[in-house]
């Protein structure tokens, strides 16, 4: 998993889940047709024609085709190489998909325990960061950067299949990430605004 990647997904203008209920409805309905898609073990097919009737104007249908393209090349990907949920997050964030791999995770995160749990959760807030980079919120992404570098470092080895995600590498994009704050933002709490995740 990667902090910035080379298939990073920047919304389209206008599509703001954050902040438009349609936007929000349609981000959250894909990746809710994506989990039952891999609850079943199959390819990413279509989105329904009178689900896609209904936004088929942009930002939401531009937001559809790449998502769509997106689940169906992860999928495959899925399908072929399989595993727990934290490899089937860790290609799902390959493919940019950072939101549905913190989906993913929820689940897992929820039935775990002890300093697996801590370290499932600082995943979770990982994924955070790239999701508010997407949606351009430069200081929640650093703030959480730092509440996730601090849960890596103590528990990252605790994740069953860490190493499909990489932990040590995520905690230097991540680090890297946090470091882009000017010192006067962390001293005067600007970045503390946003929605905690801890």
């Amino acid at each position: 998993m990667t902090v910035t990647d080379s298939k990073k997904q920047v919304y389209c203008d206008g599509f703001d889940p954050f902040n438009d209920r349609p936007s929000r409805t349609v981000r959250n309905t894909l990746s809710e047709m994506l989990r039952d898609c891999l609850e079943r073990n199959e390819v990413f097919g279509d989105v329904p024609a009178d689900w896609l009737k209904c936004y088929a104007r942009p930002p939401y249908s531009d937001y559809i085709r790449d998502r769509v393209a997106r689940y169906r090349a992860a999928t495959r990907d899925i399908r072929s190489l399989g595993g727990s949920p934290v490899n089937r997050a860790a290609i799902l964030w390959r493919h940019g998909l950072a939101f549905e791999a913190h989906e993913i995770l929820e689940p897992h995160w929820l039935g775990a325990s002890g300093d697996e749990r801590e370290g499932l959760k600082g995943l979770i807030q990982a994924a955070g960061v790239h999701v508010h980079q997407e949606a351009g919120h430069a200081a929640a992404a650093i703030s959480l950067a730092r509440k996730a570098v601090d849960r890596l470092r103590r528990f990252g080895e605790a994740i069953g299949d860490h190493q499909a995600i990489g932990v040590e590498k995520l905690i230097v994009q991540l680090e890297r990430l946090a470091e882009t704050a000017s010192p006067d933002r962390k001293e005067n709490g600007a970045s503390r605004k946003m929605v905690r995740h801890d």
